[in-house]
């Protein structure tokens, strides 16, 4: 997968939106991380979500530096929120994917974004099974 079959695939990663070096940068990466040989015919489908979800979340940073939510605002909202002043204490519930129980058993940080959570399925489906050499 290149830059312009990124770009296909995921249309609202426009260039306006997010500079070719930073695709290319995950896409790189993801090629080391996704064997070709495991991921066979699927392999372009990983490597666009796996990029999709690195650039969401990057995405998130941005908007935390121009104070706009950043990744607490893919967390879902705040449903509950505590504060108690002596001694400190602070909590705080969103109502992500792991507040409404939808969130993917192991699947840690890929729960943060949808294209994350559709890697992390697709990867369960490619790492099932034998692999012929």
């Amino acid at each position: 997968m290149d830059i312009a079959a990124f770009r296909d695939s995921f249309p609202q990663f426009s260039a306006e939106l997010v500079p070719d070096a930073r695709v290319q940068f995950h896409l790189t990466v993801a090629g080391k991380l996704l064997p070709a040989k495991r991921w066979d015919d699927l392999l372009d489908q990983g490597l666009g979500l796996y990029v999709a979800h690195q650039l969401t979340l990057e995405l998130e940073v941005l908007k935390a530096q121009g104070g706009t939510g950043g990744i607490d605002a893919a967390a879902g909202p705040v449903t509950a929120e505590t504060k108690t002043v002596g001694s400190m204490s602070h909590a705080v519930t969103r109502a992500g994917a792991s507040g409404q129980g939808s969130a993917l058993v192991n699947a840690g940080q890929y729960n943060n974004t949808i294209y994350g959570q559709q890697f992390w399925q697709l990867m369960q489906i490619v790492g099932a099974g034998g692999l012929v050499a």
